[in-house]
């Protein structure tokens, strides 16, 4: 598995180890992998831009799962990264390919190039001939936890993000998204599969605030957040990426039906029946980030 360390993959890796699962991981920094190293997990370190690191940890797999994040590093990388786990999982005779796409494929080229680095990477999975199952995820409610939300909700009780409230969209915790890789890697006749996965809600922003609201027990007010000040909040735990979400997320003031969500969850849980997680539950589950475990027990 690559990209196991980061809060998408992470519990993609813990569901595997989970479901009893030989996992073996490739990271950068093995120092971060302590807690999957514990639970099983063989860590191997390396990085996506070497080749030969990917067919060394590929060696003898009888599946991969990796995604290549939006942040991080420089976008441009993506496919030739992409290309070098692919090529060292074909060498290897894998069964199944299961890559997170960290969010939707657009049809077509966007101009922003972290988004449509996507499209580049599906074509490279495509191309492989190798039986593959694409999971394209929403919003995750992790988002959250970044620099531009859970610190106003703790000191002003208002839940920023930078959308307008016409957005809808159904957010979904990574978790949730762990669940969905999992049972892929379980059933390989799933491939070919190409599948958009969400959460179990549409929300706006009034409405995320209200789920708030009920899981902090105390009121939490919606305020969009401008892109621009966004982009420049991710800059300081992601430097350089700042622009191209301030740039994804611009699109949503200027139409904001083509930002929302429209994820047919019903049919892609016929495919794969997992168990999704309200958003209410999932900020009960992390209510000391929001300045609260107290009051979010009580309500309960």
């Amino acid at each position: 598995m690559y990209g196991a360390t980061g809060s998408q993959g992470e519990p993609v890796a813990r569901r595997l180890l989970e479901a009893g699962h030989r996992v073996r991981i490739l990271v950068r920094q093995p120092e971060r992998a302590g807690d999957l190293r514990a639970l099983g997990a063989e860590v191997m370190q390396g990085d996506l831009s070497d080749a030969e690191a990917t067919r060394r940890a590929s060696t003898g797999a009888d599946g991969v799962v990796f995604h290549l994040p939006f942040a991080g590093g420089n976008p441009m990388d993506r496919p030739t990264q992409a290309r070098n786990v692919i090529d060292a999982a074909r060498e290897a005779g894998v069964r199944l390919l299961v890559w997170n796409a960290s969010g939707e494929i657009a049809p077509a080229g966007t101009g922003n190039p972290g988004l449509d680095v996507r499209l580049d990477v599906l074509e490279v999975i495509q191309a492989s001939r190798l039986p593959y199952v694409v999971l394209q995820p929403t919003g995750y409610m992790e988002n959250f936890l970044g620099p531009w939300t859970a610190p106003e909700v703790a000191s002003r009780n208002v839940f920023t993000y930078p959308v307008p409230n016409e957005v809808r969209m159904q957010w979904i915790a990574s978790d949730d998204l762990g669940k969905f890789a999992a049972y892929a890697f379980a059933h390989p006749d799933l491939a070919p599969l190409n599948l958009k996965v969400a959460g179990p809600e549409s929300l706006s922003g009034e409405e995320v605030a209200e789920r708030f609201s009920r899981a902090l027990g105390r009121a939490i007010r919606f305020e969009p957040l401008s892109p621009e000040v966004f982009g420049q909040k991710m800059d300081t735990i992601y430097p350089g990426m700042g622009r191209f979400a301030a740039m994804a997320y611009a699109r949503a003031f200027a139409d904001p039906p083509s930002m929302s969500s429209n994820v047919d969850v019903d049919s892609a849980l016929q495919k794969m029946p997992v168990p999704l997680t309200p958003l209410e539950d999932w900020v009960r589950e992390h209510a000391d980030a929001f300045g609260t475990r107290e009051a979010a027990d009580q309500h309960a």
